[in-house]
């Protein structure tokens, strides 16, 4: 009987029609071999329900390989909790840039003219009631003034030493004792930007981690907003911006702010997000997988990368450094050249500025600045929620009052008794920095579809239009495979046969017996 198989097997044209009757009758594949039994019109049919399914499941297929390469992805969002979680670099800034004492004529200030044109060349505030200068004498004027526009900037902007009073922050925190003392001066550090001189708490992130949540465990400011040093060119409102962000980072102003008048106390619950975001092809343009700083001390974040492209410009176009850029370091341009020496008063009047204002206009840097694919450690985005009421109340008024006049910079024409609630109100605010529980927003992308969701759904539709499976494609392989043999076999064999007759023939004329015609 094996005998018998083995002969049928070798009696199969594998290549040819019987191959393929033989392999259609036998396949796992569902309906198929209908299509060589009955009557004619019913293997017509079959043959129809056949190619309509295979069309199915070939319309499905491509389908999917599609929407797998058009790299979808969801959002899943979820509430972390924590024992601890860091606190946030708090960055306040007064909204007036330019302190009236370093503008007016004081011993304290000896630069106070420059700083009067740089100002009103700053402001464009050219031949008004308060400027009475045109734009060439003002630039003729800061043309002779030989210090660093950082420089500048520091000299009129408010010092953290005014804008948070050590004596009046000792005296409310011995009069009203908490959880949590308000902070001192030294624990802010002071920056420039592009529009003046902010103070930043926890900006390298040394300080504590929050292990508590509620209002009385956050961290706590008295600021002087000190309307008295307001110059009147630079904005109509009076009070300070507030910026929350990853220690290290540096703020662009006016993005993100948080803005305190004076006689408020601003409560700010943090609402802080992790995000993870997938890099290309899933997001376009991508995201960055490391940190592309040119200061690696600082952790990658999109803001970072935008002030570093700022600074970079800046030192290209302008051949001098930003006033962002900390004294010290040094720029490499493209072309080369190093640039140690930051922008004077004119440079940045006439150019600096310009590009600052060019970049944040257009998306030059947002473009080249991609969102990194996963925060780094402790690294988060901070939203908030925040209330407000009034600060101070009456008798906190009452013991602050006599600690101002202590320090002599107030004396009593600036605080008056009949108005010391008034005075205070106008001048300062509270804010109250803290979690309302210690949970963080995750929200992380992932893929929609992977390889797994695509393999599952071409093997679905595999089996639902085609009764197939994997073992169904060993068989069809099979048998390509003894088609392919077949062939070779066909084509290759008859080459073989024609040499072998024709070997065969020579070999015969070679031992042919001439001897045998002798009778002929």
């Amino acid at each position: 009987m094996a005998d018998q198989q083995n002969v049928d097997d070798d009696e199969v044209d594998y290549a040819g029609y019987s191959g393929l009757k033989e392999f259609m009758s036998e396949t796992t594949l569902h309906g198929v071999h209908y299509i060589f039994r009955g009557a004619k019109l019913l293997r017509f049919v079959w043959l129809l329900g056949v190619l309509g399914a295979l069309s199915g499941f070939l319309f499905f297929f491509i389908a999917a390989v599609n929407n797998y390469m058009e790299r979808p992805s969801n959002t899943k969002v979820d509430t972390v909790s924590r024992s601890q979680l860091p606190l946030p670099a708090v960055t306040i800034c007064n909204s007036n840039i330019a302190q009236l004492s370093a503008l007016s004529n004081s011993t304290q200030y000896p630069h106070h003219e420059l700083n009067f044109a740089f100002v009103c060349h700053l402001f464009n505030d050219i031949k008004s009631s308060y400027c009475p200068l045109s734009r060439n004498e003002l630039i003729q004027i800061v043309r002779t003034d030989s210090r660093s526009a950082r420089d500048v900037l520091q000299d009129i902007g408010q010092a953290k030493s005014s804008l948070i009073l050590d004596p009046l922050v000792a005296a409310i925190n011995s009069a009203a004792p908490s959880l949590v003392p308000y902070q001192n001066s030294s624990s802010f550090t002071s920056i420039v930007t592009s529009t003046g001189v902010c103070h930043t708490f926890n900006y390298d992130g040394s300080q504590p981690n929050a292990s508590r949540a509620g209002i009385d465990t956050g961290v706590k400011f008295v600021v002087n907003v000190d309307q008295t040093e307001y110059a009147g060119v630079t904005l109509l409102s009076a009070g300070v911006e507030v910026y929350l962000h990853p220690p290290g980072e540096t703020i662009v102003r006016g993005r993100n702010a948080i803005y305190v008048g004076p006689g408020q106390r601003a409560n700010i619950a943090l609402e802080p997000q992790r995000r993870e975001v997938l890099n290309t092809p899933f997001r376009n343009p991508g995201c960055a997988e490391k940190n592309t700083n040119r200061n690696k001390s600082v952790p990658y974040s999109r803001a970072q990368c935008n002030l570093e492209c700022r600074e970079d410009l800046i030192a290209e176009s302008c051949g001098c450094l930003s006033v962002s850029v900390p004294d010290g370091v040094t720029i490499t341009t493209k072309n080369g050249s190093v640039v140690s020496r930051h922008c004077n008063a004119l440079q940045y009047l006439q150019c600096s500025s310009f590009i600052v204002a060019y970049v944040l206009l257009t998306s030059t840097c947002t473009d080249a600045c991609l969102q990194p694919c996963r925060p780094y450690e402790n690294q988060y985005k901070y939203g908030h929620s925040m209330t407000t009421d009034v600060f101070p109340n009456v008798v906190v008024a009452e013991t602050l009052i006599p600690v101002l006049l202590e320090t002599g910079r107030y004396n009593n024409s600036r605080v008056n008794a009949p108005n010391n609630l008034a005075y205070l109100r106008e001048n300062f605010a509270q804010i109250n920095v803290f979690y309302n529980e210690l949970a963080f927003e995750s929200i992380i992308e992932q893929p929609l579809i992977t390889l797994t969701t695509l393999f599952g759904s071409v093997g679905g539709n595999f089996g639902l239009f085609l009764g197939a499976s994997m073992l169904t494609i060993l068989e069809v392989g099979q048998y390509l495979a003894q088609a392919g043999m077949a062939l070779f076999e066909k084509f290759c064999g008859k080459k073989t046969q024609r040499d072998a007759r024709r070997v065969h023939s020579v070999d015969q004329v070679k031992s042919f017996d001439l001897s045998n015609t002798n009778g002929v």
